[in-house]
């Protein structure tokens, strides 16, 4: 017999990727999308929305550690804290690791996803338990409307930008996220790979900086994900993202205060990327 097979298919990415399959784990159509998690002989449980593979056990806290303690650690005081998407919870557990840390407000499209991760990701979605905590099941965009001033940090923990998350990556929306936050507030968005979206992550960074007076971008190796070298945008209200100013007592895996500093990107590469994109 031969042995099940995954074909990922993502329609922002120009190649795909495959997983030999030993367990269908869990499928199920939800309000919004299919979900799928399967077990892997190598990348453990996998988590699939929609055909895309968006976490596996194996190599998840590369991508979480990096878009949550980057700006944790370069702001002098984050007590409140928003997520966009994040339905998994590894960024939550990530920020909820941070004590200065008073409220972490949750708000995903999807609230089936959540429950699917709590119930067969428990080490990733652990961050819902804890009472600082607070869900909210609604559109990113939407909510980000109607805040004003309470963030300290917007992290946007999204899904590829196609579809509904398109209205994340919007001028507009950044805006919303500016007014969102606190005087001396940071945004951060996943935003995909140097490889295969340069022309995007240009545009985002323009896009901030139309917006926020401080833009820049960091990167991190993620082989999970199509185009692997993978971006995350960083603008900031007032203090510079590339600036440990806490140091680093966490337990993490990949992240340190080293791989803070050297994930930032040149700025003769970045120039040629925002100019040239």
């Amino acid at each position: 017999m031969s042995p099940l097979f995954f074909r990922e298919e993502d329609p922002f990415a120009p190649i795909e990727y495959g997983y030999r399959v030993e367990e269908l784990v869990c499928r199920r159509k939800t309000k919004h999308q299919e979900l799928v998690i399967f077990k892997s002989a190598y990348f453990g449980r996998v988590l699939v929305l929609d055909g895309v593979v968006q976490l596996t056990e194996k190599d998840e806290y590369l991508y979480h550690e990096m878009l949550a303690h980057v700006p944790l650690h370069a702001h002098p005081l984050p007590t409140d804290v928003l997520i966009i998407g994040g339905g998994d919870g590894g960024t939550l557990r990530e920020v909820l690791k941070h004590e200065t840390v008073k409220r972490a407000v949750v708000v995903e499209m999807d609230t089936e996803v959540v429950q699917a991760c709590r119930e067969f990701f428990p080490a990733v979605a652990v961050g819902f338990a804890d009472p600082r905590t607070q869900l909210v099941e609604m559109d990113g965009a939407e909510y980000l409307a109607r805040a004003r001033g309470e963030f300290d940090l917007i992290l946007v923990d999204s899904t590829d930008p196609v579809g509904p998350a398109q209205s994340l990556f919007t001028t507009s929306c950044f805006s919303r996220a500016f007014s969102a936050l606190k005087a001396d507030g940071m945004f951060v968005a996943q935003t995909e790979s140097l490889h295969f979206h340069g022309d995007f992550v240009s545009r985002v960074q323009r896009g901030l900086g139309e917006v926020f007076g401080l833009v820049k971008l960091y990167t991190a190796p993620l082989a999970t994900y199509a185009g692997n070298w993978w971006t995350f945008s960083i603008a900031s209200k007032r203090h510079d993202p590339e600036h440990v100013r806490r140091s680093c007592q966490l337990p993490t895996r990949y992240y340190a205060e080293d791989v803070h500093r050297h994930a930032f990107l040149p700025g003769s590469l970045y120039r040629r990327l925002v100019e040239e994109g």
